[in-house]
């Protein structure tokens, strides 16, 4: 039977946004899921590229680690995120996907083998990316203190997905046994067949819509940056139009964390706060909630109003996390409850970004989102989109940015990506990127992202992250040596410039490095040639270490003795 027709197509245009990747249409089926699934089901937002497993593992397409909806490949990442807050929330999401008309018991149970294996003895899989994940793995388990991280497991099929009577049978055979090992708060094994990837695959590439019935609106008072907003209050299922997904293949509704700005895992159901209000709700008292509650502020770039019914399209909830996720617990009683709603309709990203941080001044606000608001950020945004061919980057100064653009995912790049690569580039400090780029960021918040600073050159370390993950990804280079990734970087920079100060230095110097290091970098070839002669000097001084597992490795090179240990025997004339 050949693939649905349907599919094909979205595999198609996945394929075409995604022309610089390579693999076969199994492959870009196995991205296309994880894609699908996690940025549409699930609304979250991340490169399905970076989770997908490079080569045969047993069982597994892809695992998603995530911590607080950041993907996390391996233990520094985890670490980075777990560094900053507390009572962090972690999930597991592993992937099989088959090209096939249906549900096939025996791949089933060996994805189910797999994904065993994975958080038990190892036995079956495999690897260095299986190696770096389950030093993530361990991370999420060890910070696991508020709650237990989930898991969910899809198997992905381009058949009808039904699922048989010996396929349940084993699912839930499966669930008990992964039940059994008491570390999981809860645990979904799904099917999904050419349908359910249809529907997903549409809203991870189409922007928010929703229609909402807000009679008892006011107009707001007229502003530079925004074409109209309006203030006064709806009943809580409209709210809950707007923060639900369409149905599951269960028929269930989950909150669409798309369109959250402050993050959506971090609603605490066992705080007192939250229980208070739950429980008045449950105990029946309705009107009370709308004189309590600050309500929710939604700012969308498109409002289109036809009487009292408000169309609303590519919007986010900037600010009503915690209100959004008790309403969700009620909704039989949701159209008695009336909550208080501010709808701003605005284009201007600067102006929406400074709604965001002015409604969560009571909340932490990421400094992702301060950085957006920089003059730099913006014309480093332009300058990186405007280049051509391989050379072109995407800043994502808001979440979801490119949620319904047809570009290659992996050349979406965050402000706190730029910052890792600005520590081993331009600071010199590759040994603290990975771990500790928080860090540097306090040490140089007055002297990153400046308005005199250099597009070219942030724009030049950016690539060369992209470039140095694409020859990973296209098995240009082993994948263990992913672990020296941020000294490559550093010594790509050092090589031409010998002192942590090129950002202040005069435009012709800057011009000079900039010339030399592209040219490194868009030649695959020579990119390839430097990182192998990087990757063969650490390892050198590995061997010399002692240093024998991946995790005692990573460990050492982390080390400032080992950074000044490099530079002075890797650059000595």
């Amino acid at each position: 039977m050949a693939m649905n027709p349907i599919v094909r197509a979205q595999l198609t245009d996945f394929k075409n946004a995604n022309a610089h990747e390579e693999g076969d249409d199994s492959d870009f089926f196995e991205v296309m899921s994880i894609f699908a699934v996690e940025n549409g089901i699930l609304g979250e937002n991340i490169d399905p590229f970076r989770a997908h497993l490079k080569g045969e593992e047993f069982g597994i397409d892809g695992i998603a680690i995530s911590i607080q909806g950041t993907l996390c490949v391996d233990a520094d990442e985890a670490e980075s995120i777990l560094a900053v807050g507390r009572n962090h929330v972690g999930s597991f999401h592993m992937y099989q996907s088959k090209t096939s008309d249906s549900l096939d018991y025996g791949q089933i149970s060996k994805f189910l083998d797999g994904v065993f294996d994975f958080f038990t003895d190892l036995k079956l899989l495999k690897g260095d990316q299986i190696e770096d994940l389950v030093g993530a793995r361990d991370r999420v388990f060890a910070a696991a203190t508020r709650s237990n991280p989930d898991l969910k497991c899809y198997f992905c099929t381009t058949g009808s997905g039904d699922v048989s009577d010996a396929i349940c049978s084993l699912i839930e055979s499966n669930r008990s046994r992964l039940e059994a090992l008491n570390v999981f708060g809860s645990i979904d094994i799904l099917c999904l067949g050419a349908r359910d990837i249809q529907e997903a695959f549409r809203a991870a590439t189409n922007s928010s819509l929703a229609s909402i019935s807000f009679p008892k609106n006011m107009t707001l008072p007229d502003h530079d940056n925004i074409e109209e907003a309006y203030i006064g209050y709806v009943t809580a299922d409209q709210v809950l139009e707007m923060a639900l997904g369409d149905e599951d293949s269960q028929g269930k509704r989950h909150i669409n964390r798309a369109i959250f700005y402050d993050n959506v895992r971090d609603f605490n159901p066992n705080s007192e706060i939250n229980k208070s209000i739950l429980s008045e709700l449950e105990g029946g008292d309705l009107s009370s909630f709308v004189f309590k509650n600050n309500g929710i502020t939604v700012v969308s770039k498109s409002i289109s109003r036809k009487g009292d019914t408000f169309t609303i399209e590519d919007y986010q909830i900037v600010n009503g996390c915690q209100t959004t996720n008790i309403l969700a617990q009620v909704p039989e009683s949701a159209a008695s409850i009336s909550v208080p709603l501010r709808l701003i309709g605005s284009s201007d990203p600067d102006f929406i970004a400074k709604i965001i941080v002015g409604t969560n001044k009571q909340n932490e606000v990421r400094e992702d989102q301060f950085w957006a608001l920089l003059p730099f950020m913006k014309d480093l945004e332009i300058y990186c989109s405007g280049q051509d061919g391989d050379a072109r980057i995407l800043i994502e100064r808001r979440d979801n940015q490119y949620r319904d653009v047809a570009i290659e995912r992996t050349r979406i790049m965050k402000p706190s990506d730029l910052m890792k690569v600005a520590a081993a580039a331009f600071f010199f400090q590759p040994n603290r990127a990975a771990r500790d780029h928080r860090g540097i960021r306090k040490e140089f918040a007055d002297k990153i992202f400046l308005q005199d600073h250099s597009v070219e050159l942030y724009h030049m370390a950016a690539l060369s992250l992209y470039k140095f993950d694409y020859l990973v990804r296209t098995t240009k280079i082993p994948r263990s040596y992913v672990i020296n990734k941020f000294f490559v970087l550093y010594a790509l920079v050092r090589q031409y410039w010998g002192t942590a100060n090129i950002l202040e230095a005069h435009p012709k110097q800057r011009a000079k490095v900039h010339k030399s290091v592209m040219a490194i970098i868009l030649d695959n070839d020579e990119y390839t040639a430097h990182i192998e002669n990087v990757s063969s000097h650490i390892d050198k001084l590995i061997a010399a270490s002692g240093a024998k597992t991946r995790e005692q490795v990573r460990d050492f090179i982390r080390t400032e003795s080992f950074s000044d240990n490099f530079t002075k025997s890797y650059f000595k004339k």
